[in-house]
């Protein structure tokens, strides 16, 4: 964050130098020539004056994969930190997405909560300069988005620290968060329970349909065969 606003700074500074020797005299010349810059305008003044050493100092570098190390697996004696480390070798470098369950007071009868929490989030995460973006995926549900899967465990993090995270789901690897209250299991056992039943109802009406059209075919067949057997006669 200093760094970039660092290079803003010298930027600015920068194209001050480059009006006055442009022609733009006073202060109020340079005051409205650059009121008038565009987004693009600044970022072509920064990369003039920028440095080849500067560049590559502030580009965006992805992190790198990390293998296997076998030698310090079998050192290590704790299997929960073995398990982290195999874990860690099978992050991706590519995209990757992380599921959080949400619970806040009044969720989750629509996606208008939600949606809010989520936007919340994503102004939390670009605060924190971190490549990922949250979107809500159902009434109780967060998608987290990353072009760098690398990244995954500091999204994890973040989504465990905000009150409304029940869990998250990453990596076949269920994390519970501060939501997830005696409160919300019973709740969610109701859920579980009713959705049990709706399933059950439904399967069941779509059996009862299908024995109702395969008698309904059943007696159009033999209304066929009587017809025809009456016609031969």
């Amino acid at each position: 964050m200093a760094a970039a606003t660092a290079r803003a700074w010298l930027a600015s500074a920068l194209l001050v130098c480059s009006l006055a020797s442009a022609g733009a005299r006073t202060q109020r010349d340079i005051a409205k020539k650059t009121a008038q810059m565009t987004e693009e305008d600044w970022r072509r003044v920064e990369e003039e004056w920028e440095t080849p050493e500067e560049k590559e100092e502030y580009e965006f570098k992805p992190p790198k994969a990390r293998g296997l190390d076998v030698e310090k697996l079998q050192r290590e004696k704790d299997p929960k930190k073995r398990q982290r480390m195999v874990e860690d070798s099978q992050k991706t470098t590519g995209p990757t997405m992380i599921f959080a369950t949400v619970d806040y007071p009044g969720c989750c009868e629509d996606k208008s909560g939600t949606e809010e929490i989520a936007k919340r989030w994503n102004a939390l995460l670009g605060s924190k300069g971190m490549d990922a973006q949250a979107y809500v995926v159902d009434n109780a549900t967060i998608l987290f988005s990353t072009n760098h899967g690398l990244f995954a465990d500091e999204i994890v993090e973040f989504a465990l620290e905000q009150p409304e995270c029940v869990a998250t789901d990453w990596n076949s690897k269920r994390t519970p968060g501060p939501a997830e209250t005696p409160e919300w299991k019973a709740k969610d056992e109701v859920r579980k329970a009713a959705k049990a039943k709706a399933d059950a109802e439904a399967k069941a009406a779509k059996e009862a349909a299908e024995k109702a059209a395969k008698r309904a075919k059943r007696r159009r067949r033999r209304k066929k065969r009587e017809a025809k057997q009456k016609d031969e006669v």
